[in-house]
């Protein structure tokens, strides 16, 4: 067994070695005595349930480890003991269902983990609980239909993404609905024809782009009359 301690006497860790290497419980303190973490050793490695607390005492993170590897359900914690996120480690990485909440409670996204990369339908919300975005992502890429709304819950913005880059038609909305903008991508650039739109749903203007730059004439409208 080892105990160390400040200047002023305030215990800062104690725990067990085993030829030069920990073994059994570990745990170390804030500088107020309030316990900092705790964590099991075999032979070295971490192995079992460990935690981690905040300087007024509210937990901050627990999981658990399986030969030095995180391993099973995981949560974090706000400082106010309101939960920040929670999960599952499988063999050191994020794996399965996750969900992440505001300080608040309010959940601010839910989703899916395979070998700690993002993956399959994700959704994002505002701190009210309204949806903010909603789309899919495979081997941590964005790779579906993305849908990103105004707070006011309006569609903002649609389309697809391949490996993260938009590709095919996308469309853009303003809050109270109507249409902003209609364009086309190709392997992350804009390409194809592309028209605006102003605030009363009218034509402002009209063009095509290719590999991302404007390609041909552009036709300007006002009122959705050619100008």
């Amino acid at each position: 067994m080892w105990e160390t301690y400040s200047d002023t006497g305030q215990l800062v860790f104690k725990g067990v070695f085993k030829a030069g290497k920990p073994d059994g419980l570990h745990e170390s303190f804030h500088k107020n005595g309030q316990l900092r973490d705790r964590q099991t050793y075999i032979d070295g490695k971490n192995e079992g349930p460990w935690e981690f607390h905040y300087e007024n005492g509210q937990l901050k993170s627990r999981g658990g480890y399986t030969g030095g590897k995180r391993e099973g359900p995981f949560e974090v914690h706000y400082n106010n003991g309101q939960l920040r996120s929670k999960g599952c480690h499988k063999n050191d990485k994020r794996d399965e269902a996750y969900e992440s909440y505001f300080k608040t409670g309010q959940l601010e996204s839910k989703g899916h983990y395979k070998e700690g990369e993002k993956d399959a339908e994700w959704e994002e919300f505002y701190g009210d609980g309204q949806l903010k975005t909603k789309g899919g992502y495979k081997n941590g890429h964005r790779d579906a239909i993305w849908q990103i709304f105004h707070a006011n819950g309006q569609l903002k913005s649609t389309g697809n993404y391949e490996n993260s880059k938009p590709e095919g038609p996308f469309e853009e909305y303003s809050e109270n609905g109507q249409l902003k903008v209609k364009e086309n991508y190709k392997n992350g650039k804009k390409d194809g024809p592309y028209e605006s739109y102003d605030e009363n749903g009218k034509l402002k203007s009209r063009g095509t782009f290719k590999y991302g730059e404007l390609d041909g004439p552009v036709e300007l409208y006002k009122d959705g009359i050619l100008q």
